[in-house]
């Protein structure tokens, strides 16, 4: 099913259900790659002062649970996506269909978006999260939403400032999550903080990046994917 996304956007916030809600009813663990946990503190460290967003990615595996039921997920990619404006839908329409594309033909799914908000103390879902959310849902009805906590980011990181929404019932629901972080939680830290430190975003490419240069692979990340090895060894 190929990915819809021409619905004109509405203003209105996502529905949620957290802090003043229930809980989505399942206990999960996700897993963070080191490559997919290094790109997205990457993406959001190219582009303090702006919003950005991404999709989460891993091997596809056969059969489905469509009962919204996932209790352990491994992320092993990210592919950052915009950083201009998040709420330019044809933008996002290209993006999506050329990584649902990429996807197709490397045997990869779309498990999971990421994204920072602009204000360093909005770290909530809004309306582009839970749209989007909403149309990957017509394909992995699983879809985790991953909202990138601004007040915790530093470049020398103490935990994954990460808050974990699932698109359920026509809106998004905090869960009840444990993340794991590979290859460990001290190695990744102490990795990525390395790659701040290195200032290896400024190698980092969007899909922003590839629309002014589309020579420049922002689906795979190769040359961040070399650093990330270099300084994880």
């Amino acid at each position: 099913m190929k990915l819809k996304y021409s619905e004109k956007m509405s203003n209105s916030p996502p529905q949620t259900e957290g802090s003043s809600g229930s809980h989505s009813n399942s206990s999960s663990e996700v897993t963070f790659s080191l490559e997919s946990f290094s790109k997205i503190i990457l993406h959001v460290t190219k582009y303090p002062q702006n919003p950005v967003n991404g999709l989460l990615i891993r091997k596809k595996k056969g059969g489905s649970s469509g009962d919204g039921q996932v209790r352990k997920l491994i992320i092993q990619d990210a592919i950052p996506l915009l950083h201009l404006c998040k709420y330019t839908t044809p933008m996002m329409e290209m993006a999506l269909a050329q990584t649902e594309q990429f996807c197709k033909g490397a045997g990869y799914e779309i498990v999971g978006y990421y994204q920072a908000n602009e204000s360093l103390k909005d770290n909530s879902p809004d309306f582009v999260a839970g749209r989007i959310a909403d149309k990957l849902a017509e394909v992995n009805p699983n879809i985790l939403v991953v909202m990138i906590n601004n007040e915790s980011l530093n470049s020398n990181l103490e935990c994954a400032p990460f808050n974990i929404y699932q698109w359920s019932d026509g809106k998004l629901k905090t869960k009840d999550t444990k993340i794991v972080l590979q290859p460990d939680e001290d190695g990744a830290l102490s990795t990525v903080s390395a790659l701040i430190q290195a200032k290896v975003y400024r190698n980092l490419v969007d899909f922003d990046n590839h629309m002014d240069d589309i020579s420049q692979n922002y689906w795979i990340n190769p040359t961040v994917n070399e650093m990330i090895e270099q300084l994880s060894s």
